[in-house]
């Protein structure tokens, strides 16, 4: 129970920072994705029904602050967290270079999708800038994971050697 109310509190908290209080002062593609983070440490380090039970509020929180069609992120959230879950119990090592390839690797994944479904809808090309500013997002957020991960995993879980 504590793992679901500290990840839903980190996210709504998350959320509630980049979307409501940093947004006019701080651009969009330097405040890191939170509630991302917390589906993808859901996915990888909870198991069972307390994994799926802290992956639905932030979910829900990324589809109500995403301008997208309705259910389009909350599902894509979804998949998200039964892909790093998969990811969690095939090939996961607890090195920061593997947490950064794949927390860099989701993010990608679901930018390069975006960018297909936007596409697909018939909205103009995105520009280089545009592609510029997902760099320093997914660089960003990748690298905020790498501490988070290990410190709430170390907190969490005891080492097995």
């Amino acid at each position: 129970m504590r793992h679901f109310l500290v990840l839903v509190t980190a996210s709504y908290a998350g959320a509630a920072a980049c979307s409501w209080w940093l947004s006019g002062f701080v651009p969009r593609f330097l405040l890191p994705d939170l509630p991302f983070l917390a589906i993808v440490y859901a996915g990888i380090f909870l198991p069972g029904p307390i994994g799926f039970l802290a992956a639905i509020p932030p979910a829900v929180f990324r589809e109500v602050t995403v301008s997208a069609p309705q259910w389009t992120v909350f599902l894509a959230s979804m998949a998200l967290y039964f892909f790093s879950r998969e990811i969690g119990m095939r090939l996961f090592l607890r090195t920061e270079s593997f947490i950064l390839s794949v927390v860099a690797g989701l993010l990608l994944a679901e930018s390069v999708s975006l960018v297909i479904l936007m596409r697909l809808s018939g909205s103009p090309s995105f520009s280089f800038l545009w592609g510029l500013q997902e760099a320093v997002r997914i660089a960003w957020t990748s690298l905020i994971a790498i501490p988070l991960y290990i410190d709430l995993s170390g907190r969490w879980r005891p080492v097995r050697d």
